[in-house]
């Protein structure tokens, strides 16, 4: 009983580090459940930062801007 307790607590501490990334509170906390705890923290790891994806989208944005205002297309 003791382990399943610490196995649940350890899934939900892995699934709040797991809120900032892609994958997202949910899906983190089931792999985490469902796998193990550990594995949970190796698909955060390999996992995007939200906020990276922004910013990269953003650059992109940018980027194609500055593009069209050099290379006008005629």
């Amino acid at each position: 009983m003791v382990i399943i307790i610490i196995w649940i607590l350890l899934s939900l501490v892995v699934a709040i580090f797991g809120a900032g990334r892609k994958i997202g509170f949910i899906k983190c906390l089931f792999a985490s459940v469902f796998l193990t705890p550990v594995i949970g923290i190796i698909i955060i790891s390999f996992s995007q930062k939200k906020k990276d994806i922004a910013q990269k989208k953003e650059t992109e944005k940018l980027s194609k801007e500055y593009l069209d205002l050099i290379n006008p297309k005629k």
